[in-house]
């Protein structure tokens, strides 16, 4: 059964995704305003590269020192080899030029490592994004203190009802799996 407070807590989650609806939709109003667009619905293309590099000064050039609001770590590592390893690279070249596998760290590890920006422009590793937005409580708002806006990411779902079920089943399956060891 469902408690008086757990009602008042799934009421108050309801609450602030409706508040970040519409804020995400005034948000969204001002952007189409901004960008002229037409009656159909497209924005008018810009003959220029300046939007582009914009973003790409504004934005990227700062993930070098970039920390995990979670784990508070640098969000890009520090040797260059950490990096291609987490993009598929497996081998690199040792101070001798020969071709050595990366065998310090499992791929696997390193790839929960790799650096992933959300909607509010934050930047997370995967296994830490993971964790914030699948594990209880739902529906939290960015730990950055100069953010403070909720955490989407496309590739998890935004609803916290579904959210909330798959965690249930996730926990359902590891009590059944506790149970069948207990009679092992």
């Amino acid at each position: 059964k469902i408690t008086q407070s757990e009602r008042e807590h799934d009421k108050s989650l309801e609450e602030k995704e409706r508040a970040w609806k519409l804020e995400e939709k005034k948000r969204l109003t001002g952007y189409y305003e901004l960008y002229n667009v037409q009656e159909g619905g497209t924005i008018e293309p810009q003959p220029s590269l300046f939007v582009l590099v914009t973003f790409l000064v504004e934005k990227i050039r700062g993930l070098v020192e970039e920390i995990c609001p979670c784990c508070k770590e640098r969000v890009l590592p520090v040797d260059p080899a950490e990096l291609n390893a987490m993009y598929g690279g497996s081998s690199h070249n040792d101070d001798n030029g020969n071709k050595s596998v990366a065998n310090h760290h499992p791929k696997h590890t390193k790839k929960k490592k790799k650096p992933m920006r959300t909607y509010c422009g934050c930047w997370y590793h995967k296994c830490c994004l993971n964790t914030l937005l699948t594990e209880p409580p739902f529906g939290l708002s960015c730990p950055n203190k100069d953010c403070g806006q909720r955490v989407f990411h496309p590739d998890w779902p935004s609803d916290i009802k579904q959210l909330e079920r798959e965690w249930a089943a996730k926990q359902a399956r590891k009590r059944e799996i506790e149970d069948a060891m207990m009679f092992l």
